[in-house]
């Protein structure tokens, strides 16, 4: 028998003992169910996402406790919620405090791009919503991020105050100014104490992310310049100012439209590491660096999808405790949609990529989602069955990778 032969065989065959170990989380299937949001702490796992039936939107949430998802609980319903595959709720909780906080987006106006960020604030009860956006005009806040920081919460988002979308909606007007990037900080009482202008020019509709690294918030998102080049950039919270706005790695993607696949940062101590997706030469490609000085500076580019493949992005990324990280991405493979997570750690060590489950390349899918608890990674995304929607949920041992 051939080498050649054997090594195939050798590798079916290790593919397929990887897949035995991953396990399905069971989720309630009784109702649709769609954009599901990941967050844990130190020791749990927290899951939001939306159900919705002919009168009402539900955000709901739940802990993971001995691989079950624990009871739902209700965060909040309501009408006239924007509810959008790529800008989804989000939950966070402070450990120190013990408080937990919510987001979701509801519409403000009856024209497409006119909606507010509601937030919420809970120890043992919910609050009453709040605006995390003040302006109060009928444009698009969304794309929001927020962590545990200090007794609170840091938040970042996507704010159209300057853009007048109404005006353009209803004159048929080209629309004013850009989109800009804001940020919030939110303490133990939900109360907006602090609130920033980061960027005052950015990408429209990519997801913006946010970690702390050794009490130093870090956003990281997609920009915009005056001849479209829509590449990465972060900026720190350095002494209450956001620092000026750098460039993560220079791609040139220049683009008349946004892409809406924005960046995931994640932090250990002052170690962080960045992935993203970019078009740049019509190359579709999955990019990482690393930084170890608290997002200062950052290291050598390295790409994480192998040559042959032909991702959408759509990225989430976890780091691990020994510095390195998990990416997930969706790729295709001859039409067919998968996620895809790969290891790799600080000096560009790759695993082989692992594919839990295929996927659907449209928007309905929404964007995977990846946490660390427990030295597994938990997966969560949605999944499309004879036109209903559920969220499914798969623990993969992090030892596969």
């Amino acid at each position: 028998m051939h080498l050649q032969h054997l090594n195939k065989i050798l590798i079916i065959i290790i593919l397929f003992s990887c897949n035995e170990n991953i396990k399905k989380i069971n989720f309630d299937k009784s109702k649709s169910s769609e954009v599901s949001y990941l967050f844990s702490d130190e020791s749990n796992i927290y899951m939001s996402w939306i159900e919705t039936d002919s009168v009402n939107n539900f955000l709901y949430y739940s802990r993971l406790e001995n691989n079950q998802w624990l009871e739902k609980k209700l965060i909040v319903k309501g009408k006239e919620w924007f509810i959008n595959w790529a800008d989804f709720p989000s939950i966070a909780v402070n450990s120190k405090t013990n408080y937990m906080i919510a987001h979701y987006l509801k519409k403000s106006y009856d024209l497409t791009f006119a909606y507010d960020i509601k937030y919420l604030i809970n120890k043992d009860e919910w609050s009453e919503e709040k605006f995390l956006n003040t302006d109060n005009t009928k444009s698009e806040h969304g794309f929001v991020s927020i962590k545990p920081f200090k007794d609170g919460f840091i938040a970042s988002w996507l704010d159209g105050r300057k853009t007048n979308y109404l005006n353009k909606e209803l004159n048929n007007h080209e629309y004013g100014g850009p989109m800009t990037l804001r940020s919030a900080f939110i303490d133990s009482n939900g109360k907006i104490v602090e609130e920033y202008e980061v960027d005052d020019q950015v990408c429209e509709c990519c997801q913006t992310s946010i970690a702390v690294s050794n009490n130093t918030p870090i956003v990281v998102y997609r920009d915009r310049s005056d001849n479209e080049i829509r590449d990465i950039s972060v900026s720190r919270l350095i002494n209450n100012i956001w620092s000026k706005p750098k460039n993560l790695n220079e791609d040139n993607w220049k683009i008349y439209g946004c892409p809406v696949n924005g960046p995931s940062i994640d932090s250990n101590d002052k170690y962080i590491a960045i992935a993203w997706f970019t078009l740049s030469n019509g190359k579709p490609t999955i990019n990482l660096k690393f930084s170890n000085n608290n997002g200062e500076s950052f290291g050598n580019l390295i790409k994480i999808n192998n040559e042959e493949s032909k991702p959408l992005g759509r990225i989430d990324l976890e780091m691990l405790k020994n510095g390195s990280v998990i990416v997930s991405w969706i790729d295709t493979d001859k039409g067919v949609g998968k996620i895809l997570l790969r290891k790799i750690d600080p000096n560009g060590n790759k695993s082989e990529i692992i594919n839990p489950s295929n996927i659907s390349t449209k928007r309905i899918s929404g964007f995977p989602q990846i946490e660390n608890i427990n030295n597994d990674i938990i997966l969560s995304f949605t999944k499309e069955e004879k036109g209903k929607k559920n969220i499914e949920t798969f623990k993969i041992p992090i030892s596969l990778f």
